[in-house]
């Protein structure tokens, strides 16, 4: 029998994803409340809290996987509860050292490796490239997080694909745009994805620029649209949003936004409160 795909959603970015027998720990940012730094100047961060202990997100997966290491996908929380063989697995890019000179640059494996981490993971570059784990095949696409000014200081990002044997394709977004060129359509149209993993809390940081650090509701909207033309009976999951000072795109302002969709397609769409567990296959 077919191994349920669940989605057991923590907060912001942070999710422990069953899928094809594995669990596998997504972006961990695990701290307390209100004991990370501001990036809006509204308050300090996560603006909510865990909804379990941080003990109980890390027990029992077989793997973490992180998108990137932006303080709020990946915390010293996390990179201290973390067994440090644990297997990581990261996409094949890089990011500013410090987010105010993005001149110095080193790679997501770099920066885990650093933190004591030594069973790291690269997925292959893109054209071509993947990563298996468990059975599970991991490639990486494109993703935009930002526009202008803010791509060198926000540095680089990836989609991530996940595909098995028998399990349904799930593409996880990740902290994109839908950019100006088209090239996260082409992501839905070429992988026609079963289940989506969306960020859509529209972060501005004004200190550096008034643009979209990644999808807020109105974006959003349009790339759901988008996802059920390639597949009209894609799920997808929303999240990245009332965790983080600087994301001012909010669940309501999301339900709003596709509050006119076909019913087909709104029941499709799960925007999950911190700790829901959804079984999407």
């Amino acid at each position: 029998m077919t191994a349920p795909v669940i989605y057991h959603f923590i907060r912001n970015a942070t999710a422990r994803l069953h899928y094809n027998g594995q669990v596998l720990l997504l972006d961990p940012m695990l701290s307390d409340k209100g004991t990370l730094p501001s990036f809006a100047g509204v308050a300090p961060n996560p603006t909510a809290d865990l909804p379990l202990p941080a003990a109980e997100v890390v027990d029992g997966i077989d793997a973490a996987i992180v998108s990137h290491l932006h303080g709020d996908h990946f915390d010293s929380v996390a990179a201290d509860l973390l067994d440090k063989d644990l297997p990581v697995v990261t996409p094949t890019n890089t990011s500013p050292v410090e987010t105010s000179n993005p001149d110095v640059v080193q790679s997501f494996k770099e920066g885990l490796m650093a933190k004591g981490f030594t069973d790291v993971r690269e997925i292959e570059a893109e054209p071509g490239g993947a990563l298996e784990i468990g059975g599970i095949t991991l490639r990486q696409v494109f993703a935009l997080h930002g526009k202008g000014k803010l791509i060198p200081f926000m540095g680089g990002v990836n989609g991530i694909i996940f595909e098995a044997a028998g399990q349904p394709t799930i593409y996880w977004a990740g902290d994109t745009i839908l950019d100006d060129g088209g090239e996260v359509a082409a992501v839905l149209t070429e992988c026609k994805p079963d289940i989506i993993i969306a960020h859509t809390g529209g972060p501005v940081i004004e200190g550096l620029s008034p643009d979209l650090l990644l999808m807020d509701a109105a974006e959003a909207r349009r790339f759901f649209d988008l996802a059920f033309d390639a597949n009209p009976n894609v799920q997808i999951v929303a999240i990245h949003m009332d965790a983080l000072d600087h994301c001012f795109s909010t669940r309501t302002d999301l339900e709003t936004a596709v509050a006119d969709m076909p019913a087909a397609h709104r029941a499709r769409v799960h925007i999950p409160a911190d700790g829901d567990r959804l079984t999407l296959a």
